[in-house]
């Protein structure tokens, strides 16, 4: 609160002693009194109204500075008016009140807001798993069944089951500290897993795996690390060139982390659209002109990632590569747990 703005707020209360003070003066004069005697009351007036003035702006400035003070400390700052010290002014006690009517109600509605996505939350993870059960049913049967039609079939099932996993993923991307289990995991051994899952996937869009980690290895969780890597290689998958396609895993082991890299040799991405490929929804100029682009992918493995301290981002020349990295920096779970 700034001076100007107080004495904006107290212009009715000026205007009236000005006039107060005008009239008094006149009065004085007509009864007989001195000029000097007139201007001593008035400025005495004056110099009581100022001083009043004067310590009313400044306990009204310290009051609004401890609630802007709250207001940058509390984690709820609509909480704000259960920590306001009593005033003695009836203007602030009823204020105090109106805002904690009004917060109380409020606060019902987002207890509310809340209970209804958790229980809409916990119908999907059920209705997942409930869908899963025979999609993984679907793939054993066919992997037992040696045909080139049950292997297409089960091509169809692997990008089923990683549009589920994904749905289930985003429903739990809000609470990842319930869901996972940190461990030294070996980045080449979740590599293959997920090169093995997708094994049909792959083969069906002619693209050629190539895996150059050594025995590298994170604090990480293992399956969340899996869906990640699943997101960047479908991705790869779906941006890829015609005819043959390539792609890269590797890792680099440094003393403060360890990068995990998945280059492609595909379309690439044009630097217009790099800085936002991790946005929601954002599909880019290539996206546009392919029906399956959603932009959820790299939006939730950045999501992910924030979550599980790791750092996620890309390099990409359009027409030549891209190359996707996780950074792994080591001992940063000891924070979390």
């Amino acid at each position: 609160m700034t001076a100007g703005n107080y004495l904006k707020d107290k212009i009715l209360v000026l205007v009236l002693n000005g006039i107060g003070i005008f009239l008094l003066s006149l009065y004085l004069l007509a009864v007989k009194n001195s000029q000097t005697t007139v201007c001593l009351i008035a400025v005495v007036w004056l110099i009581v109204f100022s001083v009043m003035l004067y310590i009313d702006y400044r306990n009204r400035k310290s009051y609004f500075h401890k609630i802007d003070d709250l207001m940058e400390h509390l984690d709820q700052p609509w909480l704000v008016q259960e920590f306001l010290g009593t005033s003695w002014k009836l203007e602030d006690q009823l204020y105090k009140e109106i805002l904690h009517r009004s917060n109380k109600t409020v606060i019902e509605q987002i207890y509310q807001l809340e209970e209804s996505q958790r229980e809409y939350r916990e119908f999907i993870e059920g209705w997942i798993h409930e869908v899963k059960l025979p999609i993984t049913g679907m793939q054993l049967a066919c992997h037992n069944e040696r045909q080139g039609n049950n292997r297409r079939i089960e091509t169809y099932l692997s990008q089923l089951d990683n549009a589920v996993d994904q749905a289930l993923f985003y429903a739990r991307s809000d609470q990842v500290y319930k869901d996972y289990q940190v461990a030294e995991t070996e980045l080449r051994q979740v590599v293959l897993k997920v090169i093995s899952k997708n094994k049909y996937f792959l083969i069906q869009n002619q693209m050629n795996v190539q895996v150059d980690c050594g025995d590298e290895s994170a604090m990480t969780d293992r399956k969340w690390l899996e869906f990640i890597l699943v997101q960047i290689l479908v991705n790869a998958v779906k941006y890829k060139k015609e005819g043959t396609g390539e792609m890269v895993f590797f890792a680099k082991e440094s003393k403060d982390a360890v990068r995990l890299c998945v280059r492609d040799m595909g379309m690439g991405i044009p630097t217009e659209d790099i800085g936002r490929i991790f946005e929601k929804g954002f599909t880019g100029s290539n996206g546009r002109n392919r029906e399956k682009s959603t932009g959820i992918g790299l939006y939730l493995c950045r999501k992910l990632c924030r979550k599980l301290e790791i750092d996620i981002g890309v390099e990409s020349t359009e027409n030549e590569y891209t190359e996707v990295f996780l950074i792994f920096p080591k001992n940063s779970y000891l924070s979390i747990l």
